[in-house]
Order: C-alpha cells, then structure tokens, then sequence
C-alpha cells in the first residue's frame, strides 16, 4: 500500500476517519492523501481558482470564492494537526460531485485505499440517492474503508470477511490479505444463509475448503450463519465475534441495475457501526 485517500467534509465523521487513516499510514508508511470537494451552486461548474465554465451571478460566484478561501484554510488547519514524519502527507480541494471528484482522484493519483466517513443512509433516500460515502464504494476500483464511529481502539485484530465462495474473487483475496497482513490480525470467514437463499453447510464447507486451499488463507476460522437477510447476517455475525472491520466485496452496479439489484455491501455500509472495508470483484 503506497497512498491512502482521505475525502474529508471537515465534520465529525470526518475526523473519525482520518484518526483511522492516519493510523494505516504509520503503519504502512503510505502518503495520505486529503481531499476537501465543495458542491458548485446552481449546476456551475467552478474551478479551485473560482473560474468558471458557464453563467453564474456575481453573487454566486462571490460566495463560491469566499467558500473555497475558508476551506482551503480549514484544510490547512487539518494537515497541520498531523504531525507525523513516518509517511507524507498531501492535500487538495475541488469543486464538483464530491463522488466523481474523488473518482478521479483515485485514478489520476493511483490511491492504493480510500478512507471515508460516513453518516450512513436509510429509507427512501437510500434506495433513491444513498450517501455519498455508497457511491464512491459503488464507482472507485480501489478498496474503500468506511468509517462512522472512531474505534475504541485503532488497531486491527479481527476481519470477518462474508463470502460465497464462488467466482474469481484473486484480487479481491489478495488485497484483504495485504490488510490482515498489515495489521496481524486473525480472520473470519462466514457464509450467510437466508430462508430465500439456501445452502446446505456440507456444500458450502466444501466450497469454503477449496477456496481456503486456492487462495491459500492462514489465521483465519469458518462459519455459517442464519438470518433474514445476508446484510443483517453479515452485521449481526460480526457484532457476536466483536469484529474490528466488517470485509465485503461488490459489483459495483450502477443506474437501473443498481436500483432493480441493489447491494449488499452498500446496505452493510449504509447500516453497519463498525468500519467496512468494501473491495471491487470487477
């Protein structure tokens, strides 16, 4: 891991998150990145210099000004609270769809992990729009960690990583195991069987052994567990094994087939109190 994205919004998910970054970066020696993005008024869009591409009102365009000086001096501020001389850190403020902005932040700076906040989601405004913390899981290619409360203690030792054991999941395994690496921590796989979505243990024990065996997984234990749905199963488990990080991979689907097919990485992101690291099968 050589860069950790922090996207931040200066509030108080925010700064739990970045305490969570700032703690992989010292432990991997990786940049931090800081990404402040402000919303431009009235569909303009505006530059960090405050240009403009299209018509906008003095007013409008006063204000954005004044908002980015503030921000950027916020975000100064921020940097100046990391006093750290095991990894370098670097910042920067936007304009724009706070979510494509950091796409292309990942993909312009080649962000190894993203660190979010998140307030989560619920109702018809997650099923119509979600947070944006579910939208950069759902578009950026890299493993993004999700973040709503700070934990009690910084440190990694347990992963449950909720798994079907099935298709090509290579890369996905190779950077949930670079994490368990990193932080020495023991890992819990678990299959979560619904009343709508069966499987009987044997088989799944038989595909969890090959898996196991493919991929070739050390310090970690097995189980099954029943629920109404996989996203509370996925919750719920780890709430019982008192888990460090929930782990859980996504397609990534986007528009109508978001919409029809929905998540459940996204839903555990948008319901879970515990930290989420989502990683990308595509």
């Amino acid at each position: 891991m050589k860069k950790i994205l922090l996207p931040t919004d200066f509030s108080e998910v925010a700064t739990n998150a970045l305490q969570v970054a700032v703690h992989i970066a010292r432990k991997s020696g990786a940049e931090l990145h800081l990404l402040h993005v402000e919303e431009s008024v009235n569909n303009t869009d505006f530059n960090t210099m405050g240009d403009t591409a299209g018509d906008t009102s003095g007013m409008d365009r006063l204000y954005m000004l004044k908002l980015l000086e503030m921000n950027k001096k916020k975000m100064l501020e921020l940097v100046d609270t990391i006093n750290d001389d095991n990894f370098k850190v670097f910042h920067a403020v936007d304009v724009g769809p706070m979510f494509k902005s950091v796409r292309m932040y990942v993909t312009e700076q080649g962000i190894d992990l993203v660190v979010m906040g998140t307030h989560g989601a619920s109702g018809i405004s997650e099923v119509l729009i979600g947070s944006n913390t579910e939208k950069v899981v759902r578009q950026v290619g890299c493993p993004v960690l999700s973040v709503r409360h700070l934990p009690a203690e910084l440190g990694v030792g347990k992963i449950v990583f909720a798994t079907n054991f099935e298709g090509d999941q290579t890369r996905v395994i190779e950077q949930l195991k670079q994490m368990q690496t990193l932080f020495g921590a023991h890992l819990y796989l678990v299959y979560v069987n619904t009343v709508f979505s069966f499987t009987s243990s044997r088989t799944i024990r038989e595909r969890m052994a090959g898996f196991v065996k493919k991929h070739n997984l050390t310090d970690y234990e097995f189980s099954v567990y029943n629920d109404e749905t996989e996203e509370r199963g996925i919750i719920h488990f780890a709430d019982e094994v008192d888990a460090d990080i929930i782990a859980v991979a996504t397609h990534g689907r986007t528009g109508l087939a978001h919409l029809l097919l929905g998540s459940v990485s996204e839903g555990v992101v948008n319901h879970s109190q515990r930290p989420v690291l989502t990683f990308h099968l595509s």
